[in-house]
């Protein structure tokens, strides 16, 4: 997201275009491919940063292609290509960003702090914290994944993802990050952040829903689809435990407290309004979907650039005011508590990866092996951690493509396996 407020319809759209599983390929490239041939009659300047009324006209149809198209190259190791996807779609849908001026002067005004330490600062005199994830931008994960160490040292012990397999209610219940547990845990990034919450000891649970009642409209699948999540995370988690202390990882704003209306004009109230009114719980609502660096800097959005300005940013942060309080922008007030402004990192840095795997997730570069490189065409290599078996969600995978420059593989500390998948 470049800074769009996420209505309605984009919910909506959210939710119909999901790709289904049994569509798919089942190798990383296979479903790049797929996602590829989706998008191969795109128009010639549907990568330019150029908006236009017949332009947008001619995008549409594209629009779910083009939202599968980030996911599958986020899978594959190419972050870049993912956002870029998003950005052309988006493109498709609104005019450029223009700053609020209202919302400019507050940028103005406010000063810069260290987004972890306000966040669990905050977190320590609450009970759920609440952060959202962009589909495409495996960078909200890693950020999500520090968040989680620092809570699990202050008490939280509950990890509740969107994502997790709806079948089963313990997620993960074989003691790894498996390919099939979730739709986005094939992303080696939240797949590396699950292997290390079951090994700190997080207990992981699913609370998506299951909902195949075709008769429903699709807004009444939505409200289904929102209090049935809230609904399952109460009988899992705080029905058992009334001193539950919980992290939820979820989808854009689906975390969102207050509510938002329809199209038609009904209320549409979200997941994460839903739990405050089942709990009584005062929560912690963090977004982090709309203040990054795009491939484009004419996709940044302008609030996004005057927030750099602010501070020489090596590692995320969050506004504070002058008065102690975290301002939000987009419209966002009395919907979240924070959002996270991330340091214009390189998309593609001294490894040929992007800078924040190294910064932020803390990944370390190991040059993939020279027998593992294609000849011709292209190739991704997987690294799977030493012992975990062929369904496991691979530690790094990066796509290689011959005559090109070599990426490194970005890897955690420890043993591993390789594999290629042509």
């Amino acid at each position: 997201m470049s800074g769009r407020t996420l209505g309605a319809a984009a919910v909506l759209l959210a939710l119909i275009t999901q790709p289904a599983a049994a569509q798919r390929s089942e190798t990383y490239i296979g479903r790049l491919k797929d996602a590829e041939a989706r998008v191969a009659a795109l128009p010639a300047n549907a990568w330019d940063a150029t908006r236009s009324p017949e332009k947008s006209a001619a995008m549409r149809p594209f629009i779910p292609a083009l939202q599968s198209l980030g996911m599958e190259r986020a899978f594959a190791g190419d972050t870049a290509g993912a956002i870029a996807a998003y950005d052309a779609e988006e493109r498709a849908r609104y005019p450029r960003a223009v700053a609020n001026p209202a919302e400019a002067a507050i940028v103005d005004e406010a000063g810069g702090e260290d987004a972890l330490q306000a966040i669990v600062a905050q977190a320590r005199t609450r009970r759920v914290v609440l952060i959202n994830e962009g589909h495409n931008v495996p960078m909200h994960r890693a950020f999500s994944q520090r968040l989680a160490r620092e809570l699990r040292k202050i008490g939280y012990t509950y990890l509740a993802c969107e994502t997790f397999d709806a079948g089963y209610p313990k997620a993960f219940p074989e003691g790894y990050a498996r390919q099939k547990g979730g739709y986005y845990t094939r992303d080696p990034v939240f797949g590396g952040w699950i292997a290390e919450a079951i090994t700190d000891g997080w207990q992981l649970v699913a609370y998506e829903t299951l909902n195949s009642d075709t008769t429903l409209t699709p807004e009444q699948r939505i409200t289904a689809r929102e209090a049935g999540q809230a609904s399952n995370l109460v009988e899992r988690i705080f029905a058992r435990d009334k001193n539950a202390k919980v992290l939820i990882h979820v989808g854009f704003g689906h975390h969102e407290k207050g509510s938002a209306k329809f199209p038609s004009g009904a209320e549409m109230v979200t997941m994460g309004e839903h739990l405050r009114r089942m709990t009584g719980l005062d929560m912690l609502h963090v977004d982090q979907i709309r203040l990054y660096a795009h491939p484009d800097p004419a996709d940044d959005s302008p609030l996004y650039t005057r927030a750099l300005a602010k501070t020489v940013a090596t590692a995320p942060f969050v506004l504070k005011s002058k008065d102690g309080s975290y301002p939000v922008l987009y419209g966002k007030k009395g919907r979240v508590d924070m959002q996270v402004v991330f340091p214009r990192y390189a998309f593609h840095d001294q490894n040929g990866r992007p800078e924040w795997l190294a910064t932020l997730a803390g990944r370390r570069p190991r040059a993939i092996p020279p027998e593992l490189l294609p000849a011709s065409g292209r190739r991704t290599v997987l690294a799977y951690r030493a012992g975990e078996p062929a369904d496991a969600v691979p530690a790094d995978v990066v796509l290689v493509e011959a005559g090109k420059p070599v990426p490194k593989l970005m890897l955690p500390e420890g043993e591993y396996r390789f594999a290629v998948e042509e």
